[in-house]
């Protein structure tokens, strides 16, 4: 089916769609370059995960990708599918969709870092946190300034038995990011599972001492 062919199929519909969803469809239909069409698309796609209209959202990023010639755009959708399954907890096809991504070798660095922590992430939620390592580091090489990579890291190595460079990286992601308290919450796990890192590693406590506002967590990934 051609990008033609889909936007007929998408004006179908919308006469049955409540007026937000018909305004953005109706744009998306009267796209006339593929850049157009795409930007719209990722609209649509939007609207639709903010109304737990996941599938629908799957379905035009899905066919997207078997016409897409374009390796950016296609690597974006894949990372959207990848936060989508993430969202919903299948975490091999998460994986699967953020290493399709990574395949098609994008070239913007910040869709490469989130692709590499992503993937991270992934490993370590399926347990395996070894190749899950490769993918944080791999993150922080891109940019060592991002919370993310390091609390990822943290969870990889605490998972292959490594407390003390789980501890490194975990302060890392805080100093990094004050206001994401998820590394924080982790470190302060960490610490109540082994006390004695707080006398041989002063610099957690400290890190874990200092001074930040409360700021409500940040979703999970």
């Amino acid at each position: 089916m051609s990008i033609t062919e889909k936007k007929t199929t998408v004006m179908e519909s919308i006469e049955e769609t409540p007026d937000t969803e018909r305004l953005l469809l109706a744009r998306l239909e009267s796209s006339t370059t593929s850049e157009d069409y795409f930007r719209w698309m990722l609209f649509v796609v939007g609207f639709y995960r903010g109304t737990n209209k996941t599938e629908a959202a799957s379905q035009l990023l899905e066919g997207f990708i078997e016409l897409s010639k374009d390796p950016e755009q296609s690597a974006h959708c894949h990372l959207a599918l990848g936060q989508i399954a993430t969202d919903e907890q299948r975490h091999e096809a998460a994986l699967n969709h953020f290493s399709a991504a990574l395949e098609v070798a994008p070239k913007r660095r910040k869709v490469v870092y989130v692709l590499h922590n992503n993937i991270g992430y992934c490993l370590n939620s399926l347990g395996r946190f070894a190749e899950g390592e490769q993918h944080c580091r791999a993150a922080i090489e891109i940019d060592w300034t991002r919370a993310s990579g390091y609390r990822n890291l943290g969870v990889s190595l605490n998972g292959q038995k490594n407390i003390l460079g789980a501890a490194w990286a975990l302060v890392e992601a805080v100093k990094a990011e004050e206001a994401d308290n998820r590394a924080r919450e982790l470190l302060e796990k960490l610490l109540a599972i082994h006390p004695g890192l707080g006398v041989q590693c002063p610099w957690i406590l400290q890190t874990l001492s200092s001074d930040q506002s409360k700021i409500p967590e940040l979703p999970v990934m």
